[in-house]
């Protein structure tokens, strides 16, 4: 997949310099975010696309949680924001949202994983040990789980306009002085690590690493 440019905070109207191709202004900055949301959603799911099962579990070192573990942290991210962006910021409860597709189908009893996940059941907070036994399901389960969460947490966010960006709310841990705009943000930048990462492991594992160029 081809890097397209990437979005423009404040739009400007005219050409950018060099590339000779006009630059939109009829998106707004929640729209811009978005898109580039689904962007590094839809590479996640390039990246893990026909990886055979060893490689998706391989740990190259202890300190090295799988590729299979970045995809499905990810996307419970994505499903933890867009089943609490209401709660997390009150004057959004009208924003499209849905139970966590996660404990609407009890996919933690359904895979056999337990209640040992981290806090809220994301991965986040587990070290290495617990990262390396948590034994997923196979690549395209948890692709596909991952394709439904980016999906529900693109549509959540849509559902956003530039007025409420500057809206207060709480982060995931339920505390910080945030505004809306931040979990676009944090999202955005928490996903684009996790790809990395998983760009560096199939590297590391002998395959072409990066799904932008």
């Amino acid at each position: 997949m081809t890097r397209r440019q990437p979005f423009l905070l404040t739009p400007r109207p005219g050409r950018v310099p060099g590339e000779g191709r006009e630059v939109p202004t009829d998106r707004s900055i929640a729209e811009r975010l978005v898109a580039e949301i689904a962007f590094i959603h839809t590479s996640f799911l390039e990246a893990v696309d026909d990886l055979e099962d060893e490689r998706f579990r391989a740990r190259p070192g202890a300190k090295a949680p799988a590729i299979a573990f970045h995809l499905w942290h990810t996307a419970r991210w994505a499903d933890m924001l867009q089943g609490r962006l209401g709660e997390l910021a009150p004057a959004l409860e009208r924003v499209t949202t849905r139970d966590q597709i996660w404990d609407a189908r009890g996919l933690a009893e359904a895979w056999g994983l337990g209640t040992e996940l981290g806090k809220g059941a994301t991965g986040m907070g587990l070290d290495d040990d617990a990262s390396a036994a948590l034994h997923l399901p196979a690549g395209g389960e948890v692709a596909s789980y991952a394709r439904e969460a980016f999906t529900a947490a693109e549509d959540a966010l849509r559902s956003i306009g530039d007025a409420e960006l500057l809206l207060p709310t709480a982060d995931f841990y339920d505390e910080g002085d945030w505004v809306v705009l931040d979990h676009f943000c944090w999202h955005l930048a928490h996903a684009g690590r996790h790809l990395g990462m998983i760009e560096a492991l199939k590297g590391v594992l002998g395959l072409e690493g990066t799904v932008t160029v």
